[in-house]
């Protein structure tokens, strides 16, 4: 029996999800307590580095059996590093964990940032006798002639960002196909050569990776960008929601019915259910991570990871 392409793909994505979900939100509110924790016990100059060196050195003088006074003075050392060591890294793992989010949620802004920009500059040029006066004004109406043109142009980054730090130059083949709107190969060109020129990530991973984090933030609470689990997603989007044996590389269309599907599944995901105890336990999660930030004296604007 045949099982309809579509099926069998929600059938992963809620085998992904599913499994031990409790668990993995579990897993951070532990991480942000004990992280609470050890700000309030290990001092402010301790140096985990050190400690490790120390610790390596008590440990090499180690000798089975061994009552030599060198070894036996150096125990003591070894507990006071042992415990300084166990503390700096239950801090590690909070910042390890909000780094994670702040790479996700920068990704996903600049993504948006970008389908923001080019269509309002596109639609200023179009206006009569509008003189292009800022770059990306200056770079769509500079491409838009290049393919009325049908002419194959480069575009050098430092001729409208001059300061970029890592100049760049794009090459524009135009569309093989004429038409009269060009309304859509216009922003395809002028994202193709931003993106370029701004170092953005390929577009198939990419693409998968921040409308998959779009998705989950806007069906549940911010603090699910903490668990473990989104991060490995966010990573690894083909291996881990869309398996390795759908390659969905070689289709962008087919990438955007796997996001759709996705989006349908995950709104039912006890994630996105508002009386869930997974959502209770993200609540939970959300006061720790802000008590967090509290005693760690972050301004109000970093507040708005998990806000």
């Amino acid at each position: 029996m045949l099982v309809h392409p579509t099926l069998n793909f929600l059938n992963l994505v809620s085998s992904y999800f599913s499994a031990h979900n409790s668990h993995f939100i579990d897993r951070a509110i532990t991480c942000f307590q004990e992280g609470l924790s050890s700000r309030k016990i290990l001092i402010e100059h301790f140096d985990p580095l050190h400690a490790q060196i120390t610790c390596h050195s008590i440990l090499l003088k180690t000798e089975k059996g061994s009552t030599a006074m060198s070894m036996v003075y150096d125990i003591p050392k070894f507990w006071i590093n042992l415990n300084g060591l166990v503390q700096s890294s239950n801090l590690y793992s909070v910042e390890s964990t909000i780094t994670r989010v702040f790479c996700m949620q920068g990704a996903l802004k600049f993504h948006y940032w970008l389908q923001d920009i080019i269509p309002a500059a596109i639609q200023r040029i179009s206006k009569p006798n509008h003189q292009p006066k800022i770059w990306i004004d200056k770079l769509v109406t500079d491409i838009q002639s290049s393919i009325r043109k049908g002419h194959q142009t480069t575009f050098q980054s430092s001729h409208y960002l001059p300061n970029l730090p890592f100049p760049s130059v794009y090459k524009m083949t135009p569309p093989q196909l004429f038409k009269f709107d060009l309304s859509d190969q216009l922003t395809t060109i002028v994202s193709s050569t931003i993106r370029l020129w701004l170092r953005f990530p390929t577009e198939e991973d990419f693409l998968a990776q921040v409308m998959l984090v779009d998705i989950i933030t806007t069906n549940s609470l911010p603090s699910v960008l903490f668990l473990d689990k989104i991060w490995e997603m966010y990573k690894k989007p083909f291996s881990t929601v869309f398996n390795n044996n759908w390659d969905i590389r070689r289709s962008k269309t087919k990438l955007i019915q796997g996001l759709a599907d996705f989006k349908k599944e995950f709104a039912s995901h006890p994630f996105a259910i508002t009386n869930s105890s997974s959502r209770s336990k993200l609540d939970l999660l959300s006061e720790l991570i802000l008590k967090w930030m509290k005693f760690s004296g972050a301004d109000s604007n970093m507040a708005e990871v998990v806000s």
